[in-house]
């Protein structure tokens, strides 16, 4: 009788110990398949991507083994490493093996930082080739810091760089993703968006900034000065092919003599010497002005040498801050002319939604329209939906 029941606790044993084996095994089997759909899902999604990336979501927040090392760490000597660095000591966290190599000068090197970000290294020689290396490189960066929330506005600046620049990449940098709708709207509609992360630099030149501001202002130089490309605020729609400016050193617009050289919209060979220029006279950071390092210091050097800058003043910043109007309340300014419009946000009635240009009869509607529909014309009045 005791054997018995030894044989029948054995059994029991065996049984929870078969159980507890099948599901184990039934884990190891769903976690090998997530994986495997994890994997297969982001390249079909790099395969989707008519420019080579993967969609910025993959990345979220994901910060780079290398790129973002620490400089001190590698013993690898880069002369624009070191230059960026005499204002900017978080410049060293940028990796020299992709600013200094021998592949830097005819590469898209931030398209190297991202692809090394991902875990995709192996892939950025062929797809960061650059296609005209003497030429400025037709790429676009936002630069974001903090958090920020995007507007309906900053959608449509995405959307009119894309529209109309038809760039390799877009790429967005800054120390966490944009957010909100409008933001998620950006990564369905847009194709070739690529969120690069960079830590926010503590300081300019040992001095700490009054406005946050200025860290993005460097930032943006920097990135310009090792990579070349086109740089545009997130109000900044582009309403027109910038192809006849790419051939140029640099290009900027003076937004008005008082106020100064505008860095709203920067198209850029990389190693300008103006922008070194520029760069370098944070050295000399004036904290307490708003606009002396970002605005008024390079028209300075500007006013010092002509010759060195392409200006497009009226066909980037008019209408002007002073003259709102034109664009928020009148519907005859010659837009079309403009490489760009600059929206002023303050205190304007900027459109929120698509709702709001359906048949608004303003400028902004105007161009709002042409970059979401392809047609500038009021939507209602040909008895269109909305499509927002």
């Amino acid at each position: 009788m005791f054997t018995q029941w030894r044989r029948n606790a054995l059994q029991i044993v065996y049984s929870k110990i078969a159980v507890l084996l099948l599901c184990s095994a039934i884990t190891t089997m769903l976690f090998h398949n997530l994986y495997k759909h994890n994997i297969m899902q982001q390249f079909r999604t790099f395969d989707k991507d008519t420019h080579g990336g993967i969609r910025p979501e993959d990345t979220l927040h994901r910060k780079p083994s290398r790129e973002l090392s620490d400089g001190g760490e590698n013993p690898t000597s880069c002369p624009v490493i070191d230059f960026l660095a005499t204002v900017d000591a978080s410049a060293r966290r940028y990796d020299p093996d992709l600013i200094c190599d021998d592949l830097a000068q005819t590469s898209d090197i931030v398209c190297r930082m991202y692809f090394r970000q991902i875990g995709l290294e192996h892939l950025s020689k062929s797809t960061c080739a650059l296609d005209k290396p003497g030429r400025v490189p037709n790429v676009v960066y936002f630069v974001i810091f903090g958090t920020y929330m995007f507007q309906f506005w900053h959608y449509v600046a995405v959307m009119a760089a894309k529209r109309h620049i038809s760039p390799s990449a877009i790429y967005v940098i800054g120390d966490q993703h944009p957010v909100g709708r409008w933001w998620q709207r950006v990564l369905r509609d847009v194709h070739g968006v690529r969120f690069i992360y960079r830590e926010l630099p503590q300081n300019i030149s040992g001095i700490d900034v009054k406005f946050r501001h200025h860290l993005s202002d460097i930032v943006r130089l920097q990135i310009l000065y090792m990579n070349g490309g086109i740089y545009l605020d997130a109000d900044m729609v582009v309403v027109r092919d910038l192809e006849p400016l790419l051939d140029y050193d640099i290009t900027l617009g003076m937004v008005e003599n008082g106020t100064g050289m505008g860095n709203a919209f920067i198209v850029t060979k990389r190693g300008s010497p103006f922008l070194r220029e520029w760069y370098t006279e944070y050295t000399r950071y004036s904290r307490e002005q708003f606009y002396h390092n970002s605005l008024q210091v390079p028209r300075n050097l500007y006013f010092k040498n002509a010759s060195r800058v392409h200006v497009e003043s009226d066909r980037l910043y008019r209408p002007n801050w002073f003259e709102a109007d034109l664009l928020f309340r009148r519907s005859d300014y010659p837009w079309r002319n403009n490489y760009a419009v600059h929206v002023w946000t303050n205190g304007n009635p900027v459109p929120r939604s698509p709702d709001d240009i359906q048949d608004s009869n303003t400028t902004i509607a105007q161009i709002f329209r042409q970059v979401m529909y392809g047609d500038s014309r009021p939507r209602r009045r040909l008895g269109v939906g909305n499509g927002g």
